[in-house]
């Protein structure tokens, strides 16, 4: 437990210096790597995640999983400890001065969460949580308050790059969030389960959405009592899952908990 919370202390200082650099946002930082129909890639993230990359490196054993930089994918089928990371999720929110981005730094065993750092750098909030010691947000415990019915549930949810845009797709979609009372798109999946790990919101759920995306904010949820499913995307893409998340199970996709 000692060993954790040390990597986890590095995790959230590899976190925070690297918020604080995307929250000077240099005109540099804003510049275009590359840009596709549905997707666009900043200097921010190539320099974030480097940062990162370094100071987890100096200061852990551990192999690193990046959005920007790779890794070996088959660690996720192997009984051993490793990082993944999102260098800057909501990467054109941080383009477009939109508020909802964050780094998020997830400590995985296989596909199992052990821990995780979501860091909001705009509003300098910090979400960190151990799946075996609870949730913190800034140091502190939390403990959230989830909503006691479907009814009442705000689903946090998105549109990957990868998911399907099919009328069939987007049918199944527009059925599944009817359930419930709000729906809030927030363009960060990472932030998206950091609030469902708090009580902020009820759910998340995204199809066909990358592994760092979910890494941390999973373990965050697991942290704060909530439940996780997910399942290899139909895409086939490595790396790439349908994912559910809930503070109740009774809340979960139903055909992700027969599965």
């Amino acid at each position: 437990m000692k060993d954790i919370e040390t990597w986890m202390n590095s995790a959230e200082e590899a976190a925070r210096a690297a918020g604080d650099c995307l929250r000077a946002g240099s005109a540099e930082l804003r510049q275009i790597h590359f840009r596709d129909r549905a997707d666009v890639k900043l200097r921010a993230d190539l320099e974030s995640e480097a940062l990162i990359r370094s100071l987890l490196a100096k200061a852990t054993p551990f192999p690193v999983i990046g959005e920007e930089q790779g890794g070996d994918a088959s660690l996720t089928e192997r009984n051993e400890l490793y990082w993944v990371v999102d260098p800057l999720d909501g990467t054109y929110n941080y383009l477009r001065d939109s508020p909802h981005c964050c780094v998020s730094i997830g400590l995985l065993r296989g596909e199992t969460p052990v821990g995780g750092v979501i860091y909001d750098f705009n509003a300098n909030t910090c979400f960190r949580g151990c799946v075996t010691a609870g949730l913190e947000i800034d140091g502190r415990a939390v403990q959230p308050q989830w909503a006691e019915s479907l009814d009442q549930a705000v689903l946090q949810t998105g549109f990957p790059a990868a998911m399907s845009k099919s009328s069939a797709a987007l049918e199944d979609f527009i059925r599944h969030v009817q359930r419930f009372k709000k729906v809030r798109m927030i363009g960060s999946a990472a932030l998206a389960l950091a609030y469902v790990a708090s009580g902020r919101a009820d759910v998340y759920f995204e199809a066909s959405i990358r592994w760092w995306d979910v890494a941390a904010g999973l373990a965050l949820v697991q942290a704060a009592g909530g439940v996780v499913r997910m399942k290899p995307s139909p895409s086939g893409q490595p790396l790439t899952y349908d994912v559910w998340a809930a503070g109740r199970n009774a809340f979960l996709e139903p055909r992700a908990a027969n599965e």
